[in-house]
């Protein structure tokens, strides 16, 4: 079985990787990610803080939506 993702990248990306990523804070991550209607793995019990992650997938689709050319 062949893996898409290239080696040393994860698969999933937490919400505080995501803000060093994006150079921006947390709550600018969870205002994006709820913007763009992103999807995001949490195995949390229903109404409980859990850590939450989101797929390498989405993080790269968000950020080619909002890439633009400098003029």
């Amino acid at each position: 079985m062949t893996n898409d993702i290239p080696q040393g990248r994860a698969e999933f990306l937490s919400i505080p990787e995501l803000a060093e990523r994006w150079r921006c804070s947390r709550g600018t991550v969870y205002n994006r990610l709820r913007a763009t209607g992103a999807r995001v793995l949490d195995f949390a019990p229903t109404g409980k803080r859990g850590r939450k992650v989101i797929s390498m997938k989405t993080v790269l689709d968000i950020e080619s939506q909002k890439l633009k050319r400098l003029c």
